[in-house]
């Protein structure tokens, strides 16, 4: 998947393309729709996907110290368009020179870098412009006037109420890993870089990987079953998010990775991603580290039966 970082890079001269457009954080189910239409146009006239989002995500420039976290980093975001079978990815800086454009200027800009724009799809509660003035309804006409292919989508439900990234980032905090489960269409995860630890697990006959995590939300502390990507290879895993209390006081919180039933892989300095499937228990301090040992063995026995 080809990515560029404003408009003015996009270079496909010759191509038809159609354009989803959107914040995506997360990619849950609703994002998918919307994507998913402009893949189905996109094929339909052997043309190119493509989706235009903003790097930094809007709330970071407008409201910095309430900005909420986000739930994907931007590689994930690119990660999950590209198996999606997004053919490329704008990831246009958000200034406050870019949100003072009015929507008519956003919307000729657009027509101007991208001179096949040949469909545009979006969510019903897309806005765009200065203070948000343009919405799908001005987006219908104007793709109208230029024959272009326009698709708004209502917005996607589960359980009765509208699936949102802020929703999703609620259930996560709360723990509600099914929820938002449901609502991404896929597990929740985070990416980071394995580093070097203290080894305690190793000593305890359980060695971990420790992930210094690049998402800015993590499920609440406690242990995990989890299964572990590393390039095409997933593997089963209990994972541990919490401040390791029965060895240390105010240490840092950590998260870290016991592989189940593999030995000897060496993922120093690689980049994985862990996927929580389902919380276990609490991060608890235990009296000794034979006790702690006696937890963790029947941890994993819990999160065998899990994953099968």
């Amino acid at each position: 998947m080809k990515i560029i970082h404003s408009l003015e890079e996009f270079h496909e001269k010759n191509t038809p393309v159609v354009l989803a457009a959107g914040s995506f954080d997360g990619i849950h189910i609703g994002h998918s729709a919307v994507i998913g239409k402009a893949l189905e146009q996109a094929r339909a006239i052997g043309g190119e996907t493509w989706v235009f989002t903003f790097d930094p995500h809007p709330a970071k420039v407008l409201m910095p110290d309430r900005a909420p976290p986000l739930i994907f980093t931007t590689v994930q975001q690119s990660l999950y368009l590209q198996k999606l079978g997004v053919d490329g990815c704008i990831l246009q800086p958000f200034t406050f020179e870019f949100m003072k454009q009015e929507p008519l200027d956003f919307f000729e800009n657009l027509c101007t870098c991208i001179p096949h724009l040949s469909g545009i799809s979006v969510g019903e509660d897309w806005t765009f412009g200065r203070n948000r003035a343009g919405n799908a309804e001005l987006l219908t006409r104007l793709c109208t006037e230029r024959g272009i292919w326009f698709s708004t989508l209502p917005e996607v439900q589960w359980n009765g109420e509208r699936v949102s990234s802020t929703r999703i980032r609620e259930a996560i905090r709360l723990g509600h890993l099914a929820d938002a489960t449901a609502m991404l269409g896929r597990p929740v995860s985070t990416i980071g870089k394995v580093m070097h630890g203290e080894k305690i697990g190793r000593k305890l006959g359980y060695p971990t990987a420790n992930i210094a995590p690049e998402n800015e939300m993590l499920p609440p502390r406690g242990i995990y079953a989890a299964k572990l990507r590393v390039g095409q290879n997933l593997y089963h895993a209990a994972a541990y998010i919490g401040h390791r209390r029965t060895f240390h006081e105010n240490e840092p919180q950590v998260l870290e990775v016991h592989l189940i039933d593999e030995k000897g892989l060496d993922l120093y300095d690689q980049h994985v991603e862990v996927s929580y499937i389902e919380y276990i228990r609490g991060d608890e301090v235990f009296e000794n580290a034979y006790a702690l040992k006696k937890q963790i063995q029947a941890d994993i026995e819990a999160i065998r039966k899990i994953l099968g």
